[in-house]
């Protein structure tokens, strides 16, 4: 259904009687439907065995005697803890899928799109609408994919636009600054040394080949400016083959996640609007979990690595682009419907892998 992260020195989940387990959903689902703690007498009501208040109470101190609840204060109910959380999501999760409505929803707003920018836009956008929270998503890293076609496009005295086409059928495209003004024939020698050391290759033979011109070992124009402007294009094609840049990071729901009751709390506004200001963090947060295959991959608040996400919660789930692999993901406070976020990540990642 779901996998998480390694979790470090956490330690290992309790094993809950079967009370417990019910309590604890009990707790959970009410604590993500309204944000508030639940008292005994509302779980009773969850469960078909009737169990009187001061029954599910003293399950509730046992649990919380376990580090799954805890109660913000003497008078309120329990709330459930990151690990209450946590062995909720592992153990008693419910699955659970889009509606017809969503998937159209869905499909719609990805039919729309008329570029890769557009559509990972727009899986972000998607993302956002379905589950009112923060809809995050990273262009798909071309570790695998082999350079099809380069092309040196002059678009300012000392400006070049490359356009790169990989064999995964995706096209990126960045400008360089050479540092000086080429001549036609300059330019048209730099792609021939170029193609020679680029074309076919995969982004780490390409790496190769850098490190290579760099430390003197091959010369592929046996001119030192060229040597120089080669190894400058080859950069370039790295950096466009593995996107980790800020605006690789396509984020849509702000407004959504500031609406949370949680979002009221001054460490987790700071935290969010740092994250906005630097999305490069998100972009390799995402690339770090492409490793991560299989279900959907959740992080519970200070789960995360990442210290701004520490009091936030992210789920995320791999796409494919023929050999070429992104990841899309909702980012939230702990409190979410993680059944219907795992469902909405599921299937946009399905519908950018079918194309």
């Amino acid at each position: 259904m779901s996998e998480s992260l390694p979790k470090g020195s956490m330690d290992p989940m309790p094993h809950l009687t079967e009370r417990q387990r019910t309590v604890l959903s009990s707790i959970v689902r009410r604590y993500i439907g309204n944000a508030e703690p639940v008292g005994s007498r509302q779980v009773s009501k969850d469960i078909e065995d009737a169990l009187s208040p001061a029954t599910i109470r003293n399950v509730m101190s046992d649990m919380e005697e376990m580090g799954l609840i805890d109660q913000p204060h003497t008078s309120a109910g329990r709330q459930p803890t990151e690990r209450g959380f946590r062995i909720w999501v592992d153990q008693m999760m419910p699955s659970t899928s889009l509606s017809e409505q969503e998937r159209m929803v869905v499909d719609a707003t990805l039919s729309a799109a008329r570029s890769e920018d557009q559509l990972l836009a727009a899986a972000a956008l998607a993302l956002a609408e379905i589950t009112r929270l923060l809809g995050v998503a990273i262009a798909p890293v071309l570790d695998q994919s082999r350079l099809d076609r380069l092309e040196l496009v002059p678009v300012a005295d000392t400006t070049l636009l490359l356009v790169a086409s990989f064999g995964s059928g995706l096209v990126r495209s960045i400008s360089v600054d050479t540092g000086t003004a080429l001549s036609r024939e300059d330019l048209s020698d730099l792609v021939r040394k170029v193609h020679l050391t680029a074309l076919g290759r995969t982004p780490q033979e390409l790496q190769r080949n850098l490190q290579s011109i760099e430390s003197g070992e091959i010369r592929p124009a046996e001119d030192p400016l060229h040597d120089k402007l080669t190894g400058l294009i080859l950069r370039s094609l790295l950096e466009v083959s593995h996107p980790v840049r800020s605006h690789d990071a396509y984020l849509q729901g702000v407004g959504n996640v500031l609406s949370q009751p949680e979002m009221g709390e001054r460490r987790s506004m700071v935290n969010l609007v740092q994250l906005m200001e630097d999305r490069s963090i998100l972009a390799q947060l995402l690339q770090d979990r492409i490793g991560h295959e299989g279900a959907a991959c959740i992080t519970i608040g200070s789960e995360n690595r990442v210290e701004h996400l520490r009091s936030l919660s992210l789920v995320t789930r791999n796409y494919h682009l023929g050999n070429a692999k992104g990841s899309v993901g909702v980012l939230g406070p702990t409190r979410m419907h993680y059944p219907k976020l795992i469902a909405a990540v599921d299937y946009i990642a399905l519908r950018l892998s079918q194309g």
